[in-house]
Order: structure tokens, then C-alpha cells, then sequence
């Protein structure tokens, strides 16, 4: 079993297999370029030796010479090789990050088949890498892969990420797909219309009035460093969405929201506004919107919609709020029974499931007369 991770405190012999610490360059270690003299056999011992440096040669070399059988080779390691997370890596690890991150940098740039057991072992650490490689698959391949991820919606940022990118992936041909939602198995149709919310903002005021609304955005940046004595330049890769500036390979396309793969090199900083939003109201109004077959901006409702109320007592109050939580609540029955009618909902997941309906009440009026 190949091994990318060793516990420090590991004194015990080990095979040359696992990637040991980052041995520190000394005049007296080779020193490789990438014009040294390589043959498919000191490859083989590189991709073998343990040492993170070596490795991350060995897939360089892999790559600029087409080797087909040295990168089919490294596919079939990946999953046995054990990634130690970003988060706190000390340096021995940032080596083993970096080795790993080679090695998927040639399997992307040769356009390499990578099987869904090496895809699953590296999603988690690094997930632009495995959506990128997943997306080369067939659905019939990836789908029970992608349904997985799906769960990860609440979890960690890689979590997250693969969770909204592997949805976009599923909305296009939903129907035999199958996830856990709420402790049942339900289609992931179901799951979606479940999770999903309409948000309503009600201001209570003395007279209408319209808020100006505000817009934020957030941007992510990684500062450069100097290339790592004794590496070859090893590339990484991110995803970004809706970036009017990346030409970059698309990842997945749903009615004009593209996701989109960015390669840079590891050392060399990156950042973005463009960031993959996460799923939630907003991201799954789009599904819901692309399974009806309508624009998103032409559906009954929206993820938020704010109604102001003025205030004539508190009997007219209660009866406005009534009467507008209620014709919402039928614009999302009707979306579900809609959705029942095309066959993506079962009649039973039909009576069970229904986006949420949240009411938030702000008082405009000093004394609030709701008090």
C-alpha cells in the first residue's frame, strides 16, 4: 500500500514507498533541472522513492515526455496514498501537498482517465482537482460519487463546494439519483425542493417606503512565495463562478451559470471575487427554476421577497400578514405540484415535501405598536 503521509513520531523502518519527511538539499544530493537524463525506469524509482520532491519530478517528467504508463500509473496510486490537510501543515506535509498536487496537475494536463476511487481520495483536499477529473466522466460513472457529495452541503468549505458544483452536475438528468434527506431516501429532486426557502420580509411602517438595498461581495487572495530549491514548478488548480474574465476550461454550465477551472502555479498566489457560492435558497431556486423549465427571474417566487404593511391597526395587521403568508404558501405548493406533473416528484414525496416559508417582521414604527 502506497502511503503519502508519515507520523512524525514514527521512528520504526519503513518502505521506500512511503513519502517520508522533505529531505533538506545538500550540495551533495543530485541536483535535478529539467533538462537532467531520465528513462522510464529511474521515473518508476522517483514515483516510488517516498520523497515528495522525487515524486513531484517524476510527474513533471511524466507529463512533458506523454508517458502513458507512468501516468496511469500514478491514477492507480492516488488512492492508497494517505493527504495530510492544509490546516496547519507544517513543512514535511506542505512537501506531501505539493507532491500530490503535481501528480494531479499531469493527470488533468495529459487529459489522463482517472478512476472514481482516485477522485474520491483527493476530493476532500483538493477539490477544484477532483470536479475538474469528475466532470470527464460520463454521469453513469460519476452520478453515486456525485450523490454522495451532495451531503456534504452543511459541512466543511471543501464540503460545500463539491456539494453545489456535484448539484449543478445531477440537475441536468436528476432522475436516478437517490440521497438521504431529512433520515429518508428520497429522490435528490426531493431533497433539493426540501432544503429550499422562500424568505419573507415584512416592514411594518406608517407609510410605504423603499430601502435602498446593499451589495457586498468577498474576495479571497493567497499571497506568492519563491519557487521551493530543488522543485520543478508544480501547478494547482481553482474554480471560480460566473467570472466574466476567466476563459478558462468549464467545469459544468446550467443555464448560464459556468463554473470554470483555473490553473496556477502553487506558489505563486491566487485570488478572486468569483468564488463557487455554496448551496442555499438562492442556488436552489436556480434548480428548482431549470426543472420547470423557466428562467429563474420568472418564477412565482423568490429565494427573498419583501412586502411592507401599513399600519391601521392591529386587526388589518394580522389580516395583511395572513393574506400574504398564504398566497405565497399556494406559489409553493404550486411549484411542487408542478414539479409532481413532470415526474420529477413522486406522489408521495409530492405530499411530503414543500420549500420552507420563513417570515421576518421588522417594525418601522417608534413606539413599535407590535410591542
Amino acid at each position: 500500500m502506497e502511503h503519502l503521509w508519515l507520523a512524525p513520531l514514527l521512528l520504526i523502518a519503513t518502505p521506500a514507498a512511503l513519502i517520508a519527511q522533505e529531505p533538506v538539499i545538500t550540495s551533495a544530493a543530485p541536483v535535478i533541472t529539467s533538462a537532467t537524463p531520465v528513462n522510464d525506469a529511474l521515473l518508476h524509482q522517483w514515483l516510488h522513492s517516498g520523497d515528495p520532491r522525487l515524486i513531484a519530478w517524476a510527474a513533471d517528467f511524466a507529463g512533458r515526455m506523454h508517458n502513458a504508463r507512468l501516468i496511469a500509473e500514478m491514477a492507480a496510486m492516488l488512492p492508497h496514498w494517505t493527504i495530510p490537510p492544509a490546516e496547519d501543515a507544517d513543512e514535511a506535509q506542505a512537501a506531501q501537498r505539493r507532491a500530490v498536487a503535481a501528480v494531479l496537475d499531469t493527470l488533468i494536463q495529459e487529459n489522463s482517465p482517472v478512476p472514481i476511487p482516485a477522485i474520491r481520495a483527493v476530493a476532500e483536499f483538493f477539490p477544484a482537482q477532483a470536479v475538474i477529473l469528475i466532470a470527464r466522466l460520463p454521469l453513469s460513472e460519476s452520478r453515486s460519487t456525485l450523490d454522495d457529495w451532495t451531503y456534504g452541503a452543511t459541512g466543511t468549505w471543501s464540503g460545500r463546494t463539491l456539494a453545489r458544483i456535484a448539484s449543478m452536475m445531477l440537475a441536468k438528468d436528476p432522475g436516478p439519483s437517490h440521497v438521504v434527506w431529512n433520515q429518508n431516501l428520497v429522490s435528490f429532486v426531493a431533497s433539493v425542493v426540501g432544503a429550499s426557502e422562500e424568505e419573507l420580509q415584512i416592514k411594518v411602517a406608517s407609510a410605504r417606503t423603499v430601502d435602498p438595498g446593499t451589495v457586498s461581495g468577498t474576495c479571497g487572495d493567497s499571497l506568492g512565495q519563491k519557487l521551493t530549491p530543488g522543485w520543478p514548478q508544480v501547478y494547482t488548480y481553482g474554480v471560480t463562478e460566473n467570472d466574466p474574465q476567466a476563459g478558462a476550461q468549464v467545469v459544468v454550465e446550467l443555464d448560464g451559470d459556468r463554473i470554470v477551472s483555473t490553473r496556477f502555479e502553487e506558489n505563486g498566489g491566487a485570488g478572486t471575487c468569483y468564488g463557487v457560492k455554496w448551496p442555499d435558497a438562492s442556488t436552489r431556486h436556480r434548480l428548482i427554476a431549470h426543472w420547470l423549465g423557466v428562467s429563474e427571474k420568472d418564477m412565482s417566487w423568490q429565494p427573498a421577497e419583501g412586502f411592507t404593511i401599513v399600519w391601521a391597526g392591529k386587526a388589518d395587521y394580522q389580516k395583511r400578514l395572513g393574506e400574504i403568508t398564504e398566497a405565497q404558501r399556494e406559489k409553493l405548493q404550486g411549484t411542487v405540484a408542478a414539479l409532481r406533473q413532470r415526474g420529477l416528484l413522486t406522489e408521495t414525496e409530492a405530499a411530503t415535501v414543500a420549500p420552507r416559508l420563513v417570515v421576518s417582521v421588522q417594525c418601522a414604527i417608534e413606539p413599535c405598536p407590535l410591542d
